[in-house]
């Protein structure tokens, strides 16, 4: 297995062992500290990325000037560093999440752990001396309740819990209109945090720039920004498998049953082609995108304001903003059509940050 990186270097977030600004096409990682056919997830953040193994290690690279790697320090890393906190070792973690310069994790006994920047409370603490925090910080949930899952955007934190609330710390406007949702201001750590009660069974969440995306397995839900139609509210008569959210789009991968065949609909902000066509500013409604011949669609990731999609076979389809070579494709020009990348071998696992990829390949 070889892992590879594309896109925006300029903290060394391609884990390449150097700082540059951009790599426009793939680059294979020299080393790392782990094995690349155990990994599970790979989440990337601003200018971090954070990746997680089936024995519920984390390991880390990139930007940290707010301690968003976890590891004790402000140093930036340009090749992967384990993030060794004794609370989180071993196969306690279940998954990880990265915001702009915010981190966290969620264990299997539904603990929550936070750390990167607090600028805007989004940590769940409200306290002086507390700008930031560069190792995991356990955060108790009132009551107690038991985190299931978790998303970060670029000023707050959203967490479902196992009884079907959801708590958001920091800073997301919800606007005046939020139908189907009950929301509360509650006081929590000497400060205040939102309670939402979602009408829907929330099975997942997903957090944008300033909005965050909900559902429940065919309805969509949103709070937040919505100047490009970023939250608003859908139905679909297939299942939902996956949901993802840019910094002011959105998709989803639909199914009409378990081993169908796969589609993938994106909405929301269109000007640098991130939904997958050049036509509009603005597509407010789910606009299904659209690959080559004998492609099927299986995994959606969705940078800032660029796309990624991992097919059935292991090729890897890219689209949108393309200024730091983010697209992979060799050229710094926006793509507006999804465009297959050239790699050694299938992908079996990929994540995206802000600006940049990640691809795990059989090779």
């Amino acid at each position: 297995m070889s892992v590879f990186s594309w896109g925006a270097n300029s903290h060394g977030q391609l884990g390449l062992g150097f700082e540059n600004e951009l790599c426009s096409s793939p680059q294979r990682l020299s080393r790392v500290p782990f094995n690349p056919v155990t990994i599970q997830s790979i989440k990337g953040g601003g200018g971090h990325v954070l990746v997680l193994d089936k024995g519920g290690c984390i390991f880390a690279c990139g930007w940290n000037n707010r301690g968003q790697l976890g590891i004790g320090n402000i140093q930036d890393q340009n090749e992967f560093v384990p993030v060794s906190v004794e609370s989180l070792d071993g196969p306690r973690v279940k998954g990880i999440a990265c915001g702009w310069d915010s981190s966290g994790a969620v264990t299997k006994d539904k603990q929550l752990y936070m750390w990167g920047s607090n600028s805007f409370q989004q940590l769940g603490v409200c306290q002086r001396g507390f700008a930031f925090v560069t190792e995991p910080m356990h955060v108790s949930l009132p009551r107690n309740e038991g985190a299931i899952r978790l998303s970060i955007g670029l000023r707050h934190a959203a967490i479902l819990t196992d009884d079907n609330k959801l708590y958001v710390f920091g800073r997301l406007r919800f606007g005046d209109s939020h139908p189907g949702i009950i929301i509360k201001l509650i006081p929590f750590n000497k400060g205040q945090i939102y309670k939402l009660q979602p009408e829907i069974n929330v099975k997942q969440i997903i957090s944008g720039q300033n909005h965050l995306i909900m559902s429940d397995g065919h309805k969509i839900l949103g709070l937040g920004e919505n100047k490009y139609g970023q939250v608003n509210m859908f139905t679909f008569d297939t299942a939902i498998v996956q949901i993802a959210s840019g910094w002011t789009h959105n998709g989803i991968v639909t199914t009409v049953a378990p081993g169908a065949t796969k589609e993938v609909y994106l909405w929301g902000r269109n000007c640098y082609g991130q939904v997958g066509g050049d036509s509009q500013e603005v597509i407010p409604a789910p606009n299904k995108l659209e690959l080559a011949d004998n492609h099927r669609p299986e995994e959606l990731h969705l940078g800032s304001e660029h796309g990624m999609l991992l097919t059935d076979k292991g090729a890897v389809f890219t689209w949108g903003w393309n200024e730091h070579g983010n697209c992979g494709n060799g050229d710094v020009e926006n793509v507006y059509q999804p465009t297959l990348i050239e790699l050694p071998s299938a992908c079996i696992m990929a994540g995206t940050g802000a600006g940049f990829c990640y691809a795990i390949c059989t090779e």
